[in-house]
């Protein structure tokens, strides 16, 4: 093999390396925003009476270019969606969209701290 094509090689596995950083930087920000909340999104995260609802998403990469998270309880459509007209203490709903709409932001995010720790 020539310097070039080595050069090349190096270059594609390094490329390969920092797609699967930023790919799993993301999930994390978007879980942490879902959850916790993010200055990022403005999501609130979760609101917490048993801590039900906030333990119950689980992130999962589906495959290796899918991730995803996920909640079972019954219920969490109606906190997202403030269904009910609850006045939140702790939190609030809109997480799931808000995350979504910010997501360009998020990605922005990772990718910059990713630039600046090289």
């Amino acid at each position: 093999m020539s310097s070039f094509d080595d050069a090349l090689n190096r270059f594609a596995l390094k490329l390969d390396a920092r797609s699967r950083a930023v790919f799993v930087g993301v999930a994390t920000e978007v879980q942490r925003s879902v959850v916790h909340g993010s200055e990022v999104t403005g999501a609130p995260g979760q609101p917490v009476d048993t801590g039900n609802l906030r333990d119950s998403w689980i992130p999962e990469f589906t495959s290796p270019t899918t991730w995803q998270t996920t909640t079972n309880v019954g219920y969490a459509p109606i906190v997202e969606h403030n269904l009910r007209g609850v006045t939140f203490r702790n939190h609030g709903p809109h997480s799931v969209a808000l995350t979504r709409v910010g997501f360009p932001r998020i990605v922005t995010k990772v990718t910059a701290d990713m630039a600046g720790a090289r």
